[in-house]
């Protein structure tokens, strides 16, 4: 069969009819979606390693995973797992707001303890992080109620920025 975007749509459409109608589908036969990219994906983990800074593969993660802060079509930052953040009055501290009513993929909720453990994952050396100089430049991450608050260990105006942008990605603590 020939299936272009426009014969796709017309075939989607009849299913949900038919499905509507009690008749069988023919979406309810698919058993398995494969998708044909044309770059590999070296890890499954958007924070280490060359596929991390690889902009070809970003939409990829922004399929599967989220940021801690999201970007907007003008380029502007916009809440996505922090609702709300920035620096305390003499920039030695950060302090980020984390969302509520989030929950991970198995139904357990996201909390202030998976963002901290994020930021400090990245910011090890060890993890594999290519942009580990941005993460290293916070550290001692804490958790407070809903809040994450780290220590400036070498002032990044920048830091939010990095939160949109490459490995800005925030996996389960568990």
């Amino acid at each position: 069969m020939n299936l272009n975007r426009r014969s796709l749509l017309k075939l989607s459409a009849a299913t949900m009819a038919a499905g509507s109608l009690g008749l069988p589908s023919f979406a309810q036969a698919i058993d398995e979606l494969v998708i044909a990219y044309n770059v590999n994906l070296p890890s499954w983990d958007p924070t280490v390693g060359p596929s991390a800074v690889n902009p070809t593969i970003q939409g990829l993660y922004q399929s599967v995973f989220d940021q801690y802060i999201l970007q907007q079509p003008d380029l502007s930052p916009a809440p996505g797992l922090l609702t709300e953040w920035g620096w305390n009055e003499d920039r030695t501290q950060v302090w980020m707001t984390v969302r509520e009513g989030v929950t991970w993929h198995d139904g357990s909720p996201f909390t202030a303890e998976d963002v901290a453990w994020n930021l400090a994952r990245v910011a090890n050396p060890d993890t594999g992080s290519p942009i580990q100089f941005v993460w290293g430049t916070l550290a001692n991450h804490r958790v407070e109620g809903n809040k994450v608050i780290a220590d400036v260990a070498q002032f990044d105006p920048t830091i939010f920025k990095w939160m949109y942008f490459l490995t800005g990605y925030v996996l389960p603590k568990a």
